[in-house]
């Protein structure tokens, strides 16, 4: 009878902490979680793998697609917090060829290079943090993500079509900035 009262007991303090603890959790990091759930964050070790990418053998139109975002989380009342990822989305980038090696190269090439931009963008966010007195807004933040990721898409656009030589220096670029 002790036995089964204790284990009773701690049950039901166990269900007690999970009920404070998610009265207590912030509806922002729900979202958070719930946008980076299907996602690969950049690391300087993650390399993508075949096994990223969604199979799909009837496309036809192209043989790899590539989803890359920002995911960026701010507060512009002093202290300004912010805080970003480059992620990979797994549930929208399609394969359909996993043969051509060069191709996962230029997924990688895409991710890391998005990952350059976010690291310019974080560096712009320290400067706005250093001002005395910054007059920030939601739609700063909101403009400052479009334009570093236009900027990305731009200079991805500008090594199109992909070939050996243009991914050789899209890689050799990364390299530079990520060193």
């Amino acid at each position: 009878m002790a036995k089964t009262l204790k284990i009773v007991i701690i049950g039901c303090s166990i269900c007690m902490l999970g009920i404070h603890c998610k009265r207590k959790s912030n509806p922002f990091d729900e979202m958070e979680k719930e946008t980076l759930e299907d996602k690969i964050i950049w690391s300087d070790n993650k390399k993508l793998r075949w096994t990223d990418y969604k199979y799909d053998s009837t496309q036809t139109s192209f043989t790899i697609y590539t989803k890359v975002g920002l995911s960026v989380r701010y507060n512009v009342e002093r202290p300004i917090l912010f805080r970003s990822h480059t992620t990979f989305s797994t549930t929208e980038s399609t394969v359909s060829d996993t043969t051509h090696l060069d191709d996962l190269r230029i997924g990688q090439a895409k991710f890391d290079l998005l990952e350059t931009y976010r690291r310019k963008m974080e560096e712009e966010v320290d400067s706005i943090r250093n001002f005395e007195n910054p007059n920030i807004t939601k739609e700063v933040f909101d403009n400052m993500v479009a334009r570093f990721y236009n900027e990305f898409e731009d200079e991805w656009d500008s090594f199109r079509p992909i070939t050996l030589e243009s991914l050789k220096e899209v890689e050799a670029a990364i390299k530079r900035r990520l060193n």
